[in-house]
């Protein structure tokens, strides 16, 4: 097996060796964040956005993880990156950022050593297929309601179920909904639909704002489409001329069947949004 090294606390080590403390919150509670992110050749796309939600997330949860300049994150991926022979082709670097060790005990108390680990392994992207025939979703049957789906929360558990039960269902991805019906987000990913030549996204009390879906926001904007946001139930999604879904491994994907009815696929605006970067 050929060896995979991690950042843990800023050591580079083989990750079988890589240890934590038993009563680290992370481990005890998931009490921290994470977040995910593709590198091209080395080089991570959209890391100073990922650092401001991590960081965003760290602040209101009362985590203590110091703010450090980009080049810093950059120069221990990059180290990470070539560690791994990750340099040449396309990678998934995470960190992962946990309260750190502490006495068992409930409330939010800010430790003095938060536990950060950043792994980078190569990722295989969807095939070109899957871009241009589209992904099969399916509808989780269990809506959600949390503040906590503001924030990309090692509480995990509930995208992970979402996740499975959809390829359980020989499905790509599953839509979330909210308590009222209405659609929130994808299991790990944002949504856009295409109606009557608008560009619009669900609104949802409580989602994960997506790096990727804030890239594809700025770049519509850039080119003079206006995006609007509205509640959305999932029959407006069938009646769609177009939906997407977007997360930064993916980066922008069509979706070619809801349930067991057929989308259209808007290849022009396909094209040009696969284009983000």
């Amino acid at each position: 097996m050929t060896k995979e090294y991690v950042l843990l606390n800023g050591d580079i080590i083989d990750g079988r060796k890589a240890c934590l403390s038993a009563f680290d919150r992370g481990f005890l509670y998931g009490d921290g964040f994470f977040e995910t992110m593709r590198a091209e050749n080395g080089r991570v796309l959209f890391l100073e956005a990922h650092l401001e939600r991590l960081y965003q997330s760290c602040k209101f949860f009362n985590i203590g993880l110091l703010t450090t300049k980009e080049s810093e994150w950059t120069n221990k991926i990059d180290l990470l990156i070539k560690k791994n022979n990750l340099k040449e082709t396309v990678a998934a670097v995470k960190i992962l950022v946990t309260r750190g060790p502490g006495k068992p005990q409930l409330g939010l108390p800010k430790e003095a050593a938060p536990t950060v680990i950043i792994y980078a392994r190569e990722y295989v992207p969807p095939t070109p297929e899957k871009y241009d025939n589209g992904l099969v979703v399916e509808v989780f049957p269990y809506p959600r309601h949390s503040f906590l789906a503001d924030h990309k929360s090692l509480n995990y558990l509930f995208y992970l179920s979402a996740r499975e039960w959809a390829q359980k269902n020989s499905a790509d991805e599953a839509i979330v909904l909210n308590v009222d019906g209405t659609v929130s987000e994808g299991a790990t990913t944002n949504i856009f639909y295409v109606k009557e030549g608008s560009i619009i996204r669900p609104e949802s009390p409580h989602y994960l704002r997506g790096v990727m879906e804030g890239q594809v926001i700025n770049f519509l904007k850039r080119q003079h489409r206006e995006i609007i946001t509205m509640p959305t139930t999932v029959s407006m999604l069938l009646e769609a001329e177009g939906v997407f879904l977007t997360n930064s491994l993916w980066g922008v994907i069509p979706v070619a069947r809801i349930g067991e009815t057929t989308l259209p696929l808007e290849k022009p605006l396909s094209a040009l949004l696969q284009g983000v970067k």
